[in-house]
């Protein structure tokens, strides 16, 4: 099918949506070393790590209790003046803000990474070698944590008054397999076989289903409303 004759098919664009970061190749080459790093490592040794950063314990939830608690006097921010860039000093002290304000120690800032692209994150929350202060880590960590919602979010979406499930089978699948092994050791051990086997049930029901791009990339361009709306001819195109 030609790109004229899909175009002609295809339901009217969907309402205009935020524009996704676009992928930042230095952050996807520093994300793809992470994650053969992480390889390497064993299930309790990744899972370990996970609860040491981000578990009740971990040090980025004492930071948010601290600073919660103590506001501007947490002792944890205490590391911010000691950079020298100029750039990453500021980039660390409006990390303080976002904050203190998530907190409600202060007025509501801006989340100085809420603009980048999830290798971006995922770097700065989970490579301890990177040069980022907690608080930088911690507003990195709520970005990365209101990316991925925004994802499901839209996901499920795709279910509503429908019996169309391919579409969130797949994306679930999608979303795992891009995943840091740090990340995937929270899951449950067969987490992705029990997706395919869903998938592949689904797809038994109503045929095979291939997009000609990731999920992902189609619910950041459009509603899920048109997705589901278009996804015969999309699903044909791609075939």
């Amino acid at each position: 099918m030609s790109a004229i004759s899909l175009q002609q098919d295809l339901s009217p664009s969907s309402p205009t949506l935020p524009k996704a970061a676009p992928a930042d190749p230095k952050a996807m080459s520093r994300f793809r070393r992470l994650a053969a790093k992480q390889a390497g490592l064993s299930s309790a040794l990744l899972c370990e790590q996970q609860a040491r950063l981000l578990g009740p314990q971990g040090c980025l939830s004492l930071f948010a209790r601290q600073v919660a608690e103590q506001g501007r006097q947490a002792p944890e921010l205490n590391d911010v003046p000691e950079l020298e860039n100029r750039e990453r000093q500021e980039q660390a002290e409006r990390a303080v803000d976002f904050a203190l304000g998530f907190h409600l120690r202060r007025p509501y800032a801006e989340n100085p990474f809420g603009h980048q692209c999830r290798a971006f994150l995922c770097v700065a929350v989970y490579d301890e070698m990177a040069m980022y202060t907690l608080a930088e880590r911690y507003a990195a960590s709520q970005a990365l944590r209101q990316l991925d919602g925004e994802y499901f979010i839209k996901l499920i979406a795709t279910t509503r008054d429908t019996v169309e499930r391919r579409i969130v089978f797949h994306g679930l699948l999608e979303h795992f397999d891009a995943l840091l092994p740090i990340e995937r050791s929270i899951y449950p051990f067969n987490y992705r076989e029990v997706q395919k086997q869903h998938l592949e049930r689904e797809e038994a029901l109503y045929g095979r289903l291939e997009l000609g791009a990731p999920i992902g990339t189609l619910l950041q361009q459009h509603t899920p409303e048109w997705l589901l709306e278009n996804l015969p001819v999309l699903n044909r195109a791609a075939g």
